[in-house]
């Protein structure tokens, strides 16, 4: 959340709070800022004034292509010799948690062969 602005008392300069105030008969309730350090407050009278937070959300892209074929390079990442590699038979997988496509999480499995002929790097989800 980012701050809409800062206020500044005008009697001590120390920063203004936001706070509610309540009409004594209950009806109706104002947005005020006031010091902490002496008792000056200043009621919000444009409507702008009464926004103390703006929030922004931001999407990320929904899906990001990434090629998983130096995973397997990654010594963090941990190691599976029980389930082989569908496409090349590969007894050796790296796996790591990662956003499935019903939008939960699942394990990404991404098969570790790098032989001479080539990488397979073939990816799977379990």
């Amino acid at each position: 959340m980012a701050l809409r602005g800062i206020r500044f008392c005008k009697e001590c300069a120390n920063i203004l709070y936001a706070k509610e105030q309540k009409d004594p008969d209950g009806d109706e309730r104002h947005l005020i800022y006031s010091c902490r350090i002496c008792d000056y407050t200043e009621r919000a009278m444009k409507a702008e004034d009464n926004l103390v937070y703006h929030r922004q959300v931001r999407r990320l892209a929904e899906h990001v292509a990434t090629d998983y074929k130096d995973f397997p390079l990654d010594p963090t990442l941990a190691r599976s010799t029980e389930l082989p590699c569908p496409k090349c038979n590969y007894p050796v997988s790296v796996y790591f948690h990662s956003e499935a496509e019903g939008g939960g999480m699942g394990l990404m499995f991404v098969c570790a062969n790098r032989t001479e002929g080539g990488v397979c790097g073939n990816t799977w989800v379990k």
